[in-house]
């Protein structure tokens, strides 16, 4: 019974992953999963946003995939437990374009989000608006957006 109990102690443990202190995700890099990407939004501009509810993932979802007619199911997103930052990079004039979260790090209250904007113009001449969504941990966050044209 005693193995039991130490099994479960440090499974819950290793489940906790990044949380330290009283349930907050400790400095350093943060871990964050890939919903979607593309290149067909309806971003018009530039624009990183930290969506923290229901509410605004409904919204975020028809920015990112609202062309596409009937709008395809949105992923779900537990908000007791996460969140989720969405990058739009803006119309662009042709195929080739695209923007990615690269990596995410924790500063106190402040998330530094790397974003790389693939800035390379491809073969096809049609409008994109390039998007990325991501899942990441909830918490009481401040975005610091650092960008890197990638060419």
């Amino acid at each position: 019974m005693k193995k039991i109990i130490i099994i479960l102690v440090l499974m819950v443990l290793a489940c906790a992953g990044p949380l330290r202190r009283g349930g907050r995700l400790a400095d350093g890099p943060v871990s964050f999963q890939t919903i979607l990407a593309g290149s067909h939004s309806l971003a018009d501009t530039s624009a990183v946003v930290l969506v923290k509810n229901e509410s605004d993932w409904d919204k975020v979802w028809i920015q990112a995939k609202g062309r596409i007619d009937p709008l395809p199911a949105r992923p779900t997103v537990d908000f007791s437990r996460q969140y989720v930052i969405a990058a739009f990079m803006g119309e662009r004039p042709s195929s080739g374009f695209r923007i990615e979260i690269s990596a995410i790090e924790k500063r106190g209250n402040i998330l530094d989000v790397y974003i790389k904007k693939y800035e390379t113009p491809g073969m096809l001449t049609v409008v994109t608006n390039p998007f990325y969504l991501a899942r990441l941990p909830k918490g009481d966050y401040e975005l610091n957006i650092i960008e890197e044209a990638v060419n």
